[in-house]
């Protein structure tokens, strides 16, 4: 386990002291379309090297439980203000995982919205740390929140809007796995954007396959213009897009500007 451990934060250490948040592609030892696994105690360790590299600068520590968590957040550079990213990484991920969400997180901004990329641990801490984001967005007075989870963080963050209806104005779904949350998309209530790659793992393309029928019946009973759902499969992309990280952009800002774009009351 030590090994493991030395392993997993050397290749961390190196991605995160990179001079830009280039996207990295997933380590050779990893099956294609899963995340590298992380040692699960590892969480104070991974908070430690974030702190001590260039993502620092972005550093906002929220409070959960009496306890700090670390985010990300980066303030929109368009001077045109649209709303909040609220990112939320996969398993074996951080909050500037060099594949998808280190890049959105940084590429968004450009384009007028704010990003906050929260820092996960354990499952069933997500939903308190993300009521601490969500507050930490209120305090600057933005409404307009748009959830946008990877992997695991895609699954979170559509169980959360579900059960917590009004709390987020849209969701983007990255590379999301498993079907059992197919009553979700229905419940959550908002508009939902489900994007995954085409040399993506079984499980992630068969999920996919099925999200699509429920979200296609659900553009059928509503009738909505633009649908509230959509789902683009990115050709070639693996579970990181990491050839296809400008496509994975663009889709997600196109996203934003059809659904959810002007949205913002006010900044501070």
């Amino acid at each position: 386990m030590k090994t493991l451990r030395y392993v997993f934060l050397l290749g961390l250490w190196s991605a995160l002291t990179q001079a830009a948040p280039e996207p990295a592609p997933v380590p050779a030892a990893a099956p294609a379309g899963e995340s590298p696994a992380a040692p699960a105690d590892t969480e104070q360790e991974i908070v430690a090297l974030l702190r001590a590299s260039p993502a620092a600068a972005d550093a906002q520590e929220l409070t959960v439980d009496g306890k700090p968590v670390l985010a990300l957040w980066r303030s929109e550079a368009l001077g045109r203000p649209q709303g909040a990213v609220l990112l939320l990484h996969d398993t074996g991920a951080h909050a500037d995982w060099p594949g998808v969400v280190g890049p959105l997180r940084h590429e968004l901004p450009r384009h007028g919205w704010h990003t906050l990329s929260l820092q996960l641990a354990a499952a069933e801490e997500t939903p308190g740390r993300l009521r601490a984001a969500l507050a930490f967005l209120a305090g600057r007075n933005i409404r307009n929140i748009v959830l946008l989870g990877h992997g695991t963080g895609a699954m979170a963050a559509l169980r959360y809007a579900a059960a917590n209806k009004g709390s987020v104005n849209g969701l983007v779904l990255i590379a999301m796995g498993t079907g059992d949350d197919l009553p979700a998309l229905e419940q959550a209530g908002i508009p939902i954007y489900d994007l995954y790659g085409s040399a993506d793992s079984l499980e992630v393309r068969n999920a996919g396959a099925e999200r699509l029928i429920t979200g296609r019946r659900l553009v059928r009973q509503e009738g909505s213009k633009p649908p509230r759902y959509r789902q683009f499969v990115v050709e070639a992309a693996d579970h990181f897009f990491g050839q296809q990280t400008d496509i994975l952009l663009r889709r997600v800002q196109g996203w934003l500007r059809t659904h959810a774009e002007g949205m913002e009351i006010s900044t501070r």
